[in-house]
């Protein structure tokens, strides 16, 4: 049975839910495996290693400040931990890094203040963040693009950021409930208004992560090989199939994000209207079930 949302039930289930599944490990304990130089020039070729890595190192300092503002004992112990996992991302990148002797620039953390829309905006932001990570995924393993023992460690940390935007969702439903947003109309508009701000600051901080002279470009190098032969349509296709089987795993009595998948959705029923691409008849790729 689901609970209420906003009710101290509902509050103790998606806390609870989210520190059981918290899985203890440290970077350097995971088993890497060893590659061969042509994986290693692979994982050289992406561009967004730098963004990457300090995107959840500015996380890790941002959602630890923020819990510091919680009241909710419950909620706070949660949100640390979910600040803790972060960071935990940004030392496997880094050690990923060090690990493979991929040299890519650090970017200076900010010492900004940290209110509670910075914590909105940035789990908006792994709303649709995760979601292409969802599908960018499936289509390496679909592809087999690297070897299984690297494409496990990163299924470990993509699952790890479903949890968060369930988590996230939850939370911030929560708060609306108890703040009396119930109007769906008011929230869907005001979660819109959020997701833009995301895309804006997501846009801000790749822009500032690339390395200079030359453009931060998602479609060149590494992430080519993942995306030669996927049209729009498909990459949809795939995204969705991922998503949903990563939400699957989760206690269905939680609340999921909705309105990235349902613009997927749409978007994808938009595509499939369309006429087939001759480029794409010839290089047709299975979606994974």
């Amino acid at each position: 049975m689901k609970p209420r949302v906003g009710s101290i039930a509902h509050r103790d289930l998606f806390c609870k839910t989210f520190i059981e599944t918290h899985l203890p490990f440290e970077p350097e304990g995971l088993p890497w495996p060893k590659l061969e130089p042509r994986y290693v020039d692979l994982l050289r070729a992406f561009p967004f290693w730098s963004f990457a890595r300090s995107m959840e190192q500015e996380a890790d300092r941002m959602i630890a400040t923020f819990s510091k503002t919680l009241a909710d004992p419950v909620i706070r112990e949660a949100v640390e931990l979910q600040g803790y996992e972060e960071g935990r991302h940004g030392r496997l990148l880094n050690h990923m890094l060090e690990r493979y002797e991929i040299d890519v620039p650090s970017v200076p953390l900010s010492n900004l203040p940290v209110t509670r829309d910075d914590f909105v905006v940035f789990g908006f932001s792994e709303c649709t963040d995760s979601f292409v990570g969802f599908g960018g995924f499936a289509l390496a393993r679909q592809k087999q693009i690297f070897p299984k023992g690297l494409l496990d460690i990163f299924e470990h940390i993509l699952f790890e950021e479903a949890r968060h935007i369930v988590f996230f969702i939850n939370w911030w439903r929560y708060e609306e409930a108890l703040a009396g947003n119930t109007s769906a109309i008011a929230r869907t508009v005001s979660a819109l208004k959020y997701h833009v701000r995301a895309v804006m600051h997501t846009a801000q901080g790749a822009q500032g992560a690339a390395v200079v002279p030359a453009p931060l470009d998602l479609t060149g190098g590494g992430s080519q090989a993942i995306l030669e032969g996927v049209s729009p349509k498909m990459f949809l296709e795939i995204a969705l199939a991922e998503e949903r089987a990563m939400m699957a795993r989760i206690d269905p009595r939680l609340l999921r994000p909705r309105i990235v998948p349902f613009l997927a959705s749409a978007a994808l029923l938009g595509l499939r209207m369309l006429p087939p691409r001759a480029e794409t008849l010839k290089r047709p790729l299975a979606v994974a079930s």
